[in-house]
């Protein structure tokens, strides 16, 4: 099977349904109907909800809320360690409405502050005259969660100018941050790093945004006194509420744009039905030190946002993330609401790092959202549960009609809207620049690892155009006939190559476009790759290639056993026929014919399919470090748990005796160019493995194996003793912080690891990767401590 995007390339893709209906035909979908009626947007401002939930089973455009705005979404694009230019793409989607109620053409304006500058401070505001419309469309209620503030729904800004008596001359906090020391009626204050809304209200302040938006209590949020902390806020902007909205921009007046400041028109990427995709490029060249890049969308005028820039020399900071979202059938109607707090309580502790010391990157290793419901709409409902191959041949010969596209696309487009509303992490994906790749249920759990019957079928082709098309417009800011521009490569996949820094690179594939049964990398992935990575300049070290799943994971013994089970009930065999005909196989859970779960097995680097490309894969990174001086580390998700693991060279041990060879030190590593570590985390949402599955993953991490001619693959046991067989994975939720070099060259990677479901307390496990030398730094280069 070849690329899925190539066997539909955009000249002879057939135009997306809904386009050509929302054009030319005059049957209405409920967003037309919605967008169509004044009385609606009038009326929408009444509905008094919380975020749109994270977690319903199936998505269509009634979950939204009645927004008509969603965003801002920050993406990074491009740093030239030869100039420090910093390039970025920022991405609003707005209803045609919002759109035409603007007058002047959709502007972003940006200028720079000082690490040391405070708001106060900041240069002399030339007021422009932006369109008022607000972000949010619904009053909404968050509930205080311990060490996170609730967020105003039409000011999710980071960083706001206010000129109001009000307005304090205090500093920039590290992360979210507000304009002045003095409280401006919001009940925050911001003295040094943390910003805890503890501050009282500010007497005759403005009612301007604070850092994290919180309104205090009593009359503080009108510039009244209070005390601050308050633990709800309300939307100050209803869709169509006039009188509101000029009471809100006579609040507002700190929102003007500094005299000085660069401007940008918009540029519509994409029009759906009635939804447009704006998007803004803007960016700075890094200096001497560190400094803020402060931005403002015309669309959102009461706020801006604050992005932390690093100096030339400056190592970044990373925060790394994967499987952001769960399965919702699994979750009761009745719990969801709880669900949700719990689930994204490691969102509120990457804000809180992000408040003490600014990341610098957002990189997202896949499964950003869990789409695995689109198979639960009405059309499509039961599409995926076959229990034989010809029950598969028939669900696969089903034709792809407008009308499942119709519903296809508005689950994407709705379930991104959704989620990614969510206030704890909407702000980040606001501030901190983002880079992503996607995985399996970025499209629909198991895509690509199943039988070529289903990957080829008109059904599964058009739900992943739906998906590759609002992946590339949320995550990536683009289209499919936009990847050549906007610097991507290998055909038309998502494949990229950044600097992060003078010293390092990451190297993205696209693991998913072209993803089959026999193949995880695009076919000419590894030749262009090479040539890239090549022409990299000396001053690089380090190259981090970010994978979906982990190429060092322990390797269940099971895993040959279930492909044989399921040639067994599935096949065309005697003993296959038989056992289908009396009844068993369909006693066996079974999804496209396949015995369950074995798209997981089959979706991992250590399935026996991907030998052969995982070990080209590796014999050509561990080739360019011993020619270039490269040091690579890997990083993926997917699995569900924390792991660290490496590969590295065999040295006089003979194969024999590999099982019982000991970890190298640090020193050695640091020689070695065989040596690659491989970061495993994941996930910052969903739930870990079964203990049993994950007693049974330790029993088999611990013994190394052989890989290639001279190589040892093994995991290490950082999450607990050494001798303790637990210690191999962390069964806990988690994300990844990271530096990215330093004065001793090193990437360090911090594993922050709940202590239990939905605590604020973590636990953190650290380790360093060398750049490739003649061995530094320290033999005791793990360790582990418990943080807030």
């Amino acid at each position: 099977m070849g690329c899925a995007a190539s066997t539909a390339a955009p000249s002879s893709m057939p135009p997306h349904p809904t386009s050509s209906r929302a054009a030319g035909s005059s049957k209405q979908g409920p967003l037309d109907q919605q967008a169509s009626s004044a009385s609606n947007r009038e009326s929408s401002s009444s509905l008094s909800a919380a975020d749109p939930s994270p977690f319903l089973e199936y998505y269509t455009l009634a979950a939204l809320c009645n927004r008509e705005l969603f965003g801002p979404f920050l993406k990074l694009c491009n740093y030239d360690p030869d100039t420090g230019r910093l390039q970025l793409s920022l991405l609003l989607i707005t209803t045609k409405a919002v759109q035409q109620e603007c007058e002047e053409q959709l502007r972003i304006f940006w200028w720079n502050v000082s690490g040391t500058q405070t708001a106060g401070s900041a240069p002399q505001p030339q007021p422009q005259s932006p369109c008022s419309r607000g972000a949010a469309e619904c009053k909404t209620e968050a509930t205080a969660v311990e060490g996170i503030k609730p967020v105003c729904e039409a000011c999710d800004g980071i960083y706001s100018l206010n000129d109001g008596s009000g307005a304090g001359g205090g500093g920039l906090t590290n992360g979210f941050e507000t304009a002045g020391g003095e409280s401006m009626g919001d009940g925050s204050r911001a003295t040094g790093t943390d910003v805890d809304g503890s501050g009282a209200g500010g007497g005759e302040g403005t009612g301007g945004c604070s850092s994290w938006g919180d309104v205090a209590k009593g009359k503080a949020a009108n510039g009244g006194g209070g005390d601050g902390g308050g633990g709800r806020s309300s939307c100050q902007d209803g869709i169509g509420e006039r009188q509101r909205q000029q009471e809100q921009q006579q609040q507002h007046v700190g929102a003007a744009v500094p005299l000085g400041a660069e401007t940008a028109a918009g540029e519509l990427l994409y029009s759906w039905r009635n939804w447009h995709f704006w998007r803004f490029r803007f960016g700075t060249v890094c200096g001497e030190t560190p400094k803020r890049l402060v931005y403002q969308v015309s669309l959102l005028p009461e706020c801006s946002y604050s992005i932390a820039v690093p100096a030339l020399e400056e190592p970044w900071r990373m925060a790394f993330y994967s499987c952001n979202g769960v399965d919702a059938s699994h979750i009761l109607p009745c719990e969801r609401e709880v669900a949700a707090e719990s689930a994204l309580s490691l969102w509120q502790d990457l804000a809180r790092r992000h408040e003490q010391q600014p990341f610098h990157l957002l990189l997202g290793g896949g499964d950003q959202l869990y789409n695995d419901g689109v198979f639960e709409g009405p059309l499509l409902k039961g599409w995926d549960r076959t229990q034989d191959d010809r029950d598969t041949a028939a669900k696969a010969a089903i034709p792809f009609t407008d009308e499942v596209a119709w519903e296809v696309e508005e689950f994407y487009f709705s379930h991104y809207a959704a989620y990614w509303s969510q206030t704890a992490f909407k702000k980040l994906f606001a501030t901190i620049p983002s880079f992503n790749s996607w995985d399996d249920h970025d499209i629909v759990d198991g895509w690509g690892s199943y039988p070529g019957i289903i990957n080829d079928s008109a059904t599964m082709q058009g739900v992943f155009r739906a998906a590759q098309l609002f992946y590339l417009l949320f995550q990536h800011h683009t289209t499919l006939d936009r990847l050549p521009g906007d610097g991507y490569w290998c055909g038309p996949t998502s494949c990229a190559l950044l600097h992060l820094g003078s010293s390092v690179a990451l190297l993205v594939p696209d693991t998913r476009t072209c993803r089959s049964q026999d193949r995880i990398l695009p076919p000419s992935f590894l030749h262009q790759a090479q040539a890239r990575l090549a022409a990299l300049p000396p001053t690089v070290q380090h190259v981090m290639v970010l994978l979906g799943g982990p190429v060092v994971y322990p390797k269940l013994p099971i895993q040959d056993a279930l492909q044989k089970l399921n040639d067994l009930f599935t096949g065309d065999t005697l003993i296959s026929v038989i056992m289908q005909k009396t009844g068993l196989a369909a006693k066996v859970t079974k999804r496209f014919g396949m015995v369950a779960y074995l798209d997981d097995i089959i979706d991992q680097w250590s399935a026996k399919q991907h030998h052969q490309e995982r070990d080209h894969l590796l014999q050509t990174i561990i080739d360019l470090s011993a020619e270039r001086g490269f040091r690579f580390t890997l990083l993926s998700g997917d699995v569900h748990c924390a792991g660290y693991g490496m590969i590295h060279g065999r040295g006089d041990e003979s194969q024999g005796d590999v099982e019982d060879m000991s970890v190298p030190s640090e020193r050695q590593r640091a020689a070695d160019p065989r040596f690659i570590p491989q970061i495993v985390s994941s996930a910052i949402v969903n739930v870990p493995p079964p203990a049993a599955l994950l007693k049974l993953l330790c029993l088999t991490a611990r013994k190394p194996e052989c890989i290639l001619k001279d190589c040892v693959h093994r995991m290490v046991p950082l999450f607990g003793p050494t001798d303790d067989i637990d210690s191999f994975l962390c069964g806990r939720r988690n994300w990844c912080e990271a530096t990215l070099g330093g004065p001793d060259g090193n990437l360090s990677f911090s594993w922050r690891c709940e202590v239990s479901r939905g605590a604020a307390e973590v636990e953190v496990f650290s380790v360093k990767v060398p750049p490739l030398s003649g061995g530094s730094g320290s033999e005791d280069d793990c360790k582990n401590s418990s943080g807030q």
